[in-house]
């Protein structure tokens, strides 16, 4: 069977340096799997591969949307599977790399088939606010709103829609499609100890700000704006993730303004690294309890020596 490699798990557990540093010598296409670097304006915010490691191998399915898009599980599953088609006829080996679970276990063991939702259903959940959406999700089913979070409106409200619809858990119904069983897969979760990984969290939000990470939020805000009204930036998945919404929220409060760039941004710094650490909760939960998963499935700790890791997957390919 045809290889495919998956490179997932906690944010800011290494993953992507693993993959830069120690994987040079193979024949790869880096295929995204985040929801956020999907999107072209926010290669900062989402920690988007850079340009130099961008030239170490292929990469398909990063930074080609525009702000506005709503990118879904659905889309990645259909984009994905045509890209891993594709590296194997380049005579590459396909990874998939990214944190977003949720997406690789649909990829890997299929998706909801189509749900009609009645219009009295859709009437009723369209009224909620965005808080009480969620709540009413996390009642009717809390895996699938574990899954979401709480600020993205746009995929809050279709999870109740269709768990109203169906009068069921939506995390638990038959699935169809998936491509699983079409391929030999190794996955690799990088995992470890929380207060390690916040620790590595708040590293890397400075690094962001170092990077350029406020002027990227300006001129994402510059755009927002001139295609909507300041409120209606929580209508857009691209700009409810953290490391962006944080800067939105703070302008709405008068902590933060394009105009005056460096004001509050030890408190943006600090929600940022708050809110990634609770984001990792929620990975940790979802990839530890997932099922089911692929039989050569290794957890992979901060501490485990990378050559060794890269050996294995030599062992793999091989």
């Amino acid at each position: 069977m045809q290889k495919l490699i998956i490179v997932t798990g906690a944010t800011a557990a290494g993953k992507s340096a693993f993959l830069y540093e120690n994987l040079r010598e193979f024949s790869l296409v880096v295929i995204n799997a985040d929801s956020r670097q999907v999107y072209a304006d926010l290669e900062i915010s989402s920690a988007s591969p850079n340009a130099v490691e961008k030239t170490l191998f292929p990469h398909r399915l990063y930074n080609f949307l525009p702000l506005d898009a709503h990118y879904s599980a659905g889309a990645f599953v259909r984009e994905a599977t045509a890209e891993i088609e594709a590296a194997h006829v380049e005579g590459r080996v396909p990874l998939l790399c990214g944190g977003t679970y949720f997406y690789l276990h649909a990829l890997l063991y299929g998706l909801l088939p189509p749900i009609t939702v009645p219009d009295k259903v859709r009437a009723y959940v369209e009224n909620l606010s965005g808080e009480a959406a969620y709540n009413e999700l996390h009642k009717r089913d809390a895996v699938a709103a574990t899954n979401i979070h709480s600020h993205n409106e746009v995929r809050v409200k279709r999870a109740l829609m269709l768990c109203i619809a169906t009068e069921t858990k939506i995390s638990a119904a038959p699935k169809s499609g998936g491509i699983a069983e079409r391929y030999d897969i190794l996955m690799l979760i990088f995992d470890g100890e929380r207060a390690l990984l916040r620790e590595r969290i708040a590293a890397r939000v400075q690094e962001m700000f170092a990077a350029g990470l406020v002027e990227e939020i300006a001129q994402v805000m510059e755009k927002a704006d001139s295609r909507a009204n300041h409120g209606a930036w929580r209508q857009l998945p691209a700009l409810t993730g953290i490391g962006i919404r944080e800067f939105f929220e703070a302008r709405e409060v008068g902590a933060w303004s394009p105009l005056n760039p460096q004001m509050g941004l030890g408190a943006i710094g600090a929600a940022i690294t708050k809110n990634t650490a609770q984001l990792v909760k929620k990975q940790q939960t979802w990839y530890r309890n997932a099922q089911p998963k692929p039989i050569n499935t290794k957890t992979v700790d901060l501490s485990y020596e990378k050559a060794r890791i890269a050996a294995f997957i030599k062992e793999f390919v091989r």
